[in-house]
């Protein structure tokens, strides 16, 4: 009754909030922070003084209107989630070319792919409804295309304190043709007990991790053209029962006229070579992704190769070999179209998607708990939005958006396959799963320096993780249930002062429970100086409430509270800016919340945020004339 009540009354605040902006009269003012089509949070410009180079501190970027990263370890080791949804329900685009992860725990998530010495800017988009985007939404990175005159620019940050690292980067471009280097390092940060991770979790030692990349970008004429290599090795996943050992990613593309070509392929290596074992069991999986695809402005195409092996093994003796993704591939084929009826915006997107299981072999172990388990699928996915907007006047303007939308189930739910040793679970794809379908209501007002956004969202055959048994096994599988999302984001943004508060109420509605990893109540509160004599500063306050709607299924537990101060200065001098800042000034110890049996080698344990880190951040950006 009282999950009821609040579903009406956030629905009558909905209607009331909608009927100010239908109301409205015509004006030609449109809302900055929404596009035609697409519901976006503001576009996040690297440039600003308080955002250091490193990959590391994604968080203070991507963290905001209802985005959410959770740590799975030290360095770039983060997950986005958004409104509800998470992982693979949101795309990760840069310039129009989709990353994928090849580790089925997603070690190697795809929001550290681009350097971001070369961003231009972030778009966080939470609706379905462009071409690119995923059931929730996509995160895209956009560079901008090289100069003609000489530019150079340069990046070196260390941190201190809790974290100890270091990240150099460089960047020349002249006559349309960029270069961008990076090398970082560093040790596994300590907790805000000063612990390292060989006291908190069963490591043999800190051991350093290491990142170097390069990239090309070019032009000419109408001809674009990229090509990268990154690598990293050693990062430490303690959430996880193994650690990145190796990780290479390659990249190219062409492009003419808008219409381009690409492919990255992953080679992911993970172990527990890092850890104490008692039982001296040993875990490797070795992963392999390819990807490969063709996208304009109305249409895209790709192919995905997905191949993962496993092996468990203990002195002498031969325990377990898993085929974990079964040389799973994966097509997709999209058109999109948008068009403006006086001041409603419409838009389409009509797909098909083949998932097909490479080795026949491992049908067997599906059909122990899905007797009707077949090895490939075709799935039909579309999504539909109308976008209207109005400005009712100098202080005030607002729009609402429905969208419908429905996507495949990702390759990991349908195939993927984990024998376990002794008596523990299996973990089980569901080949049989029926694809998720979601409506939104979403509407947005502005007045003045404040901004709201409602929303109520309605899933039909959301994916979640489910146990099941045989007569002599028990199992971790997935399985279609129906949920719904009520959520705001409301942000104040001042001269000197901004605010922002998220919150998400989450159901399962064929349980009863509530739906698991939705993050909760958080209250973001920043003071900016003025600028005096190059110099600004900011303090920033992070409020995350404790999490008691926990899906006890899922073995998730409380949260608590934390409250988090970070403060910093910048001063700039002609080209260069110098930034220093302190996080976690209060060396709060305190974790995220989250699920810990979401990934097949969860290690079931909390991981602790870093405590009191200072960072220091040099950049050089020079044009030369």
């Amino acid at each position: 009754m009282k999950n009821k009540f609040i579903y009406i009354l956030f629905a009558l605040g909905l209607v009331l909030l909608t009927s100010r902006c239908v109301l409205a009269q015509k004006d030609s003012i449109m809302i900055y922070w929404l596009s035609p089509v697409e519901v976006t949070a503001k576009q996040q410009l690297l440039g600003d003084k308080n955002i250091p180079v490193e990959k590391d501190n994604l968080s203070n970027i991507l963290d905001r209107n209802g985005f959410t990263l959770i740590r799975k370890g030290v360095f770039f080791a983060q997950d986005i989630f958004a409104d509800g949804f998470k992982r693979s329900d949101i795309n990760v685009v840069i310039d129009g070319e989709r990353y994928h992860s090849a580790c089925p725990n997603r070690m190697d998530s795809p929001l550290t792919r681009i350097n971001p010495l070369e961003l231009k800017e972030i778009v966080l988009q939470k609706t379905s409804a462009a071409l690119q985007a995923g059931l929730a939404g996509m995160v895209q990175f956009k560079r901008p295309f090289p100069n003609q005159q000489l530019k150079v620019k340069a990046g070196l940050s260390k941190s201190l304190g809790a974290l100890n690292s270091q990240d150099i980067a460089f960047s020349i471009e002249k006559s349309h043709h960029r270069i961008n280097l990076r090398y970082a390092s560093g040790k596994p940060y300590k907790n805000a007990e000063g612990k390292n991770f060989n006291e908190l979790y069963p490591y043999k030692d800190n051991f350093t991790y290491t990142l170097a990349e390069g990239s090309f970008y070019g032009g000419s004429g109408n001809w674009k053209y990229t090509a990268s290599f990154t690598y990293t090795e050693n990062v430490s996943f303690p959430y996880l029962l193994m650690d990145e050992r190796l990780n290479r990613v390659f990249n190219g593309s062409v492009s003419y006229k808008g219409n381009k070509i690409y492919f990255n392929y992953t080679r992911h290596i993970m172990d527990n070579g890092l850890r104490k074992s008692p039982t001296n069991l040993f875990m490797q999986t070795d992963a392999k992704n390819l990807t490969i695809g063709a996208v304009g402005t109305n249409y895209e195409i790709y192919y995905r190769k997905w191949d993962d092996d496993n092996f468990l093994t203990v002195p002498g003796k031969f325990l377990i070999k898993n085929h974990l993704i079964p040389a799973v591939s994966y097509f997709s084929a999209a058109g999109f179209h948008q068009m403006s009826l006086g001041g409603l915006n419409l838009s389409a997107k009509l797909g098909v998607v083949y998932e097909n299981l490479g080795d026949k072999n491992r049908l067997d172990f599906y059909k122990a708990i899905y007797p009707d388990a077949k090895d490939s699928r075709y799935f039909l996915t579309f999504s539909a939005a109308a976008n209207y907007m109005k400005a009712f006047n100098g202080d005030l303007a607002g729009g609402v958006i429905l969208e419908a939308a429905s996507d495949a189930p990702d390759i990991e739910t349908l195939f993927i396959s984990v024998k376990k040793p002794a008596m523990k679970p299996q973990w089980s794809g569901n080949p049989d799963l029926k694809q998720p379908v979601r409506a939104t209501f979403r509407t947005m007002v502005k007045y003045k320096s404040g901004e709201i956004e409602l929303f109520a969202t309605k899933v039909w055959n959301y994916v979640n993780l489910t146990s099941m048994k045989t007569s002599s096994l028990k199992y971790l599988t997935y399985r279609n249930i129906d949920a719904y999302m009520l959520g705001i984001n409301a942000s104040m943004t001042l001269k000197y002062f901004n605010t922002e508060l998220n919150y998400i109420y989450a159901q399962n509605n064929s349980t009863g429970n509530p739906l698991s990893e939705i993050p909760p109540l958080r209250i973001t509160t920043v003071l900016n100086s003025p600028e005096l004599y190059g110099f600004t500063g900011f303090i920033r306050h992070t409020y995350n409430d404790a999490q008691t709607r926990i899906d006890e299924n899922l073995h998730e537990t409380p949260t608590p509270q934390w409250n988090k101060l970070d403060l910093g200065i910048s001063a700039n001098y002609r080209y260069l800016t110098f930034t220093v800042t302190v996080e976690n000034i209060t060396n709060e110890n305190y974790y995220q919340h989250l699920s810990f049996a979401r990934d097949p080698f969860a290690s079931k344990m909390k991981v602790f945020e870093p405590g009191r880190t200072v960072r220091l951040n040099l950049r050089i950006n020079k044009m030369f004339e």
